[in-house]
């Protein structure tokens, strides 16, 4: 079949570029006669053409492979199915606005007071030090289960089978660690179940919302359905009961839920303010830019929650200019910008490189950073200076060191630094079980007993 193949494609390749050759001189001849105007208007025909191929390209791919088993809604896809759809959106397409639809989520809650409240009392919102630390370890946490396969396997074929008196142990199991530690934190606090339910139903609807308004295309019926199962699967693992039995449900349980308990109390206000405080650290004051971000935030509320947080009401005018803006944006990128070559998420979510038979990994480190740079690695030669540049602008309010873990973390050790050495072993034997398998080598307890010389940079 091969050689058929070049016997019929070699002669058709050659009488194509003699052709072309032939023809060269009434192409140069037709070119000469192309005026500047009908040039442009041909490039630019022609990008917009390029990018609208390339540009959805993975939305195409990954609904070509699971669109069968969807079936619009009357098939079924797995967690390990709605991971990988979901990460179309969330890492290649609009990576940056749907992390930003997790943070606003998260914000979002402040709006109940009995969340607001136990975060008020956690004491943890109050200082810039607790503050930014907490918010890099959420993102963290949330971002590791999310993008590392909460099967614990690299092949999704393995875990199927995995099951008896001797599993196989895990490949990856960053997920369940981070998951299992975030239960551990939230079993120190009395959450109900409507407060754990609608910051579940948070996470799944907001990408979806965000997407809609602000991005560069909405998410398909399948990607959302995606969005359902995956947090679906995360909230039984949580263990939250009553959970809707679809996208829809969760969307009704959600408005039927901030109908009756997002209300005005001081303490929303108190809470939302830190937030914003955080996340406007690295606006300067000057000419009242951190002032106008305040009130640009205070746009992307919808009515219910900036009562709820005693926000000043915003002109209509500032309203319709942050609306352009962000359409602006999301028209240019869907026209006339090539989509992304590689992922971009809060972790590196490849598997750190050890030696063959290693028994540690090493402390890991995320990808970003906000102002108070946690877990960020102390550089040196250009990099140092390239971090002092960015302190002096006041993008970093600090240097990187030992104070802000520069080291890096272990999932385990996340969380508020009062519980930064608490119950790792209970954490470990918790991630044993949501995995389904044993967690041994270099990701288990075992693992930090042996030096760092074992990672190979």
């Amino acid at each position: 079949m091969d050689t058929l193949s070049k016997v019929e494609v070699l002669p058709c390749l050659q009488r194509f570029l003699q052709h072309l050759s032939e023809q060269s001189g009434q192409v140069l001849d037709l070119l000469r006669h192309v005026t500047l105007l009908q040039a442009v208007i041909g490039g630019l025909v022609g990008w917009v053409v390029l990018v609208r191929t390339l540009r959805w390209r993975r939305y195409n791919a990954i609904h070509r492979e699971f669109g069968a088993k969807y079936n619009n809604g009357l098939g079924s896809i797995t967690p390990q199915d709605a991971q990988k759809i979901m990460q179309v959106s969330t890492m290649y397409d609009m990576p940056l606005l749907l992390n930003y639809s997790l943070a606003f989520a998260l914000f979002k809650t402040y709006g109940i007071p009995s969340i607001s409240k136990l975060l008020a009392a956690t004491k943890q919102l109050k200082s810039k030090e607790t503050i930014s630390r907490r918010y890099a370890d959420t993102e963290i946490l949330v971002a590791t289960w999310v993008g590392c396969p909460i099967s614990g396997f690299l092949d999704e074929s393995i875990a199927v089978g995995n099951t008896g008196p001797d599993p196989r142990p895990a490949d990856d199991p960053r997920a369940m660690i981070a998951l299992a530690r975030v239960n551990w934190l939230h079993s120190k606090y009395k959450i109900s179940n409507g407060d754990y339910l609608y910051t579940l139903c948070l996470f799944t609807l907001e990408p979806a919302r965000w997407a809609a308004t602000y991005g560069w295309r909405p998410l398909s019926p399948l990607e959302r359905h995606a969005f359902y199962v995956f947090w679906a699967e995360i909230g039984r693992k949580m263990g939250i009961q009553d959970i809707p039995e679809s996208f829809e449900g969760m969307i009704s349980f959600a408005q039927d839920y901030e109908r009756t308990h997002m209300m005005q109390d001081e303490v929303n206000k108190e809470v939302a303010g830190y937030t914003l405080d955080e996340l406007l650290v690295a606006v300067p004051d000057a000419l009242g830019l951190k002032t106008f971000g305040q009130r640009v935030s205070v746009c992307l509320m919808e009515e219910p929650l900036r009562v709820a947080m005693l926000q000043p009401e915003q002109p209509r005018w500032l309203h319709a200019f942050v609306d352009s803006q962000l359409a602006a944006v999301a028209f240019i990128q869907r026209w006339f910008l090539l989509p992304r070559c590689s992922y971009k998420w809060p972790i590196d979510v490849r598997l750190p490189k050890v030696k063959p038979n290693a028994t540690t990994c090493p402390r890991l480190h995320p990808n970003k950073w906000a102002a108070r740079p946690w877990y960020m690695p102390e550089a040196t030669g250009l990099g140092y200076y390239r971090n002092q540049l960015l302190v002096a602008v006041g993008w970093y309010s600090e240097m990187p060191g030992p104070h802000l873990k520069s080291t890096g973390y272990r999932i385990e050790e996340l969380g508020p630094s009062k519980f930064e050495n608490t119950a790792h072993e209970e954490i470990m034997r918790k991630a044993a079980e949501l995995q389904g398998c044993p967690i041994v080598g270099p990701w288990s307890l075992e693992g930090r007993k042996h030096a760092d010389s074992e990672y190979l940079a």
